[in-house]
């Protein structure tokens, strides 16, 4: 949910489908107990912004088959659309659109850079092991030189975006629970 916040797109209605596939699971101690988390989550948003209004459609599956822990943005506009995945972290997909013209999406091979030099060199895949060490000198970086004077653009997460993000997952489950689309309150900007 940080990419869609730090565009500016905060939902002001969500309207949310909750799925608990696997009721029960094992504890500990070997005993099988209730499980009072959601496996799935759709919600369907509603964004405004200075010039316009559109959908906003965010996704979290713990129980999808073919998928291993996958991630993926696809932002679908008028001139011009974009998706990347997880599941192909060396690709980026992308469809140019003019009206009366082909539409056909393409993909450029990305390779990958990270935003804080490493050793490993780069003939090696990019892995978990790599991500976290970036998110670890991200935070250092930022904690050192202030989130101003970062040696790369995105500074971490803030506890004001903490609450907006928490606000709005409160309105998802007041909405599930509801059956019905649920305004998101409190300072979301």
């Amino acid at each position: 949910m940080h990419i869609p916040l730090r565009a500016g797109w905060v939902p002001h209605t969500i309207h949310a489908s909750l799925s608990n596939i696997v009721t029960q699971r094992y504890n500990a101690d070997g005993e099988l107990v209730p499980c009072e988390t959601w496996d799935n989550a759709t919600l369907a948003c509603a964004v405004q912004t200075d010039d316009q209004q559109f959908p906003l459609y965010l996704q979290t599956y713990r129980i999808a088959p073919g998928e291993t822990n996958t991630w993926y943005i696809r932002i679908l506009g008028t001139e011009f659309s974009a998706e990347f995945s997880t599941k192909y972290p060396k690709s980026l997909r992308y469809m140019a659109y003019q009206s009366g013209q082909e539409q056909a999406w393409q993909t450029v091979d990305l390779g990958y850079q990270t935003a804080y030099p490493t050793i490993t060199g780069g003939i090696f895949e990019f892995g978990f092991t790599d991500v976290i060490l970036q998110m670890w000198a991200a935070f250092c970086d930022q904690l050192a030189n202030g989130r101003d004077q970062m040696k790369q653009p995105y500074h971490c997460v803030t506890p004001e975006e903490t609450a907006q993000h928490h606000q709005i997952l409160t309105a998802a489950l007041i909405s599930h629970s509801e059956d019905r689309a649920v305004a998101v309150t409190g300072p979301t900007t």
